[in-house]
């Protein structure tokens, strides 16, 4: 078998037992599986960007405990690591920083892929295409041959199903001409675990970390003849948004015990507003809610009739007599004569090109 894990992103506001709660769980699912792990692929962005110091410090605990897992049946104590790098504005060429130690640890198995190569798994000896995201390479040479696994980080596009917006410097895959090259293909890169057919995935983070990420959070495997199976990690939080309609409905939702982050969207009436703001200042301290709310207008407020306009009484202001007595009052200056005979002087303007 082999284990697969993409968009870690260490240094993300999140507890740290989060990430070692789901690393653990899915170092488990690789003891308990009957045939033995080859290797696990880490399908880039493991760190969310430049690290702090104390991020950078469980960066190293994260990964030994990854690299030291104790999941080896095939010969070796452990299991080898592949480390692929990721986004550059993620990883920033970090894994230098770490691998150099972990290359030291007794037993320990250790690669740092960061150009496209092909190679052959230890352990298994299939053939395999590493594909990490690069922004200016030329691949055809590389997709012009037949592997048994393909792995990497990027944009992948389909004819029939598109789930990631790539930018415009970035090398965009061919889900299709990937498909067709190997029996498995797995990325990192897109947040949501993706089934493109033909044996080409995302296999999505772990964990969630803001709303709109709704898609599934699975630990990715696949067996000796690279069928998929999946597990659900129940670690990761789910991002709920609630849109509300009536105050009462807030009032019940937030009365109820929840153990996920919840973002309540709230267009209201003006005659609903202080309600509103009454149920919010009482959920204030719950680290678990946040609140938007927008006061909405009623259209028919804003239409007057024919007959509204002419009963409404207007009264007619002259500009320059509001600006004279403005300065007058402002800075005590006298300027009635200079601003009439700059009103004249545009009153014959208009009258010559009418």
């Amino acid at each position: 078998m082999y284990a697969f894990m993409a968009d870690i992103h260490i240094g993300v506001k999140l507890p740290k037992s989060q990430f070692m709660d789901s690393l653990h769980m899915f170092l488990e699912t690789i003891k308990e599986c009957k045939e033995p792990c080859h290797a696990i692929f880490v399908c880039g962005d493991l760190f969310d960007g430049r690290l702090s110091v104390e991020d950078a410090k469980f960066a190293m605990f994260f990964m030994v405990n990854l690299v030291c897992n104790f999941c080896g049946k095939n010969g070796f104590e452990h299991v080898p690591v592949y480390f692929i790098h990721g986004t550059d504005s993620h990883d920033q060429s970090q894994y230098e920083i770490f691998t150099q130690a972990l290359d030291k640890l007794p037993n320990a198995k250790v690669w740092l892929i960061n150009k496209a190569c092909e190679g052959t798994i230890i352990g298994s000896g299939i053939k395999a295409l590493f594909l990490p995201q690069e922004y200016t390479n030329n691949y055809d040479e590389l997709l012009n041959k037949k592997y048994d696994l393909i792995v990497g980080h990027g944009p992948m596009a389909s004819q029939t199903k598109n789930p990631c917006k790539a930018a415009n410097y970035e090398i965009i895959h061919s889900v299709e001409q990937l498909g067709s090259i190997s029996k498995l293909c797995v990325f990192g890169h897109y947040h949501g675990y993706t089934d493109f057919g033909n044996g080409v995935y995302y296999t999505g983070p772990w964990l969630r970390w803001k709303y709109g990420e709704d898609e599934p959070r699975v630990f990715f495997f696949c067996d000796d003849n690279f069928k998929v199976f999946t597990k659900p990690n129940p670690i990761a939080l789910e991002y709920e948004t609630v849109e509300v309609h009536d105050p009462e409905e807030l009032r019940v939702i937030t009365s109820q015990e929840c153990d996920h982050p919840r973002r309540f969207i709230i267009e209201a009436a003006s005659k609903d507003m202080e309600t509103y703001r009454g149920i919010i200042n009482t959920n204030r301290s719950d680290p678990n809610m946040t609140f938007k709310l927008t006061e909405t207008v009623d259209e028919d407020d804003l239409q007057l009739t024919v007959d509204d306009v002419m009963d409404t009484q207007v009264e007619a202001v002259a500009p320059v007599s509001l600006l004279d007595s403005y300065i007058k009052d402002k800075y005590g200056m006298d300027t009635h004569d200079q601003l009439a005979e700059y009103e004249s002087q545009i009153n014959k303007e208009d009258k010559k090109n009418e």
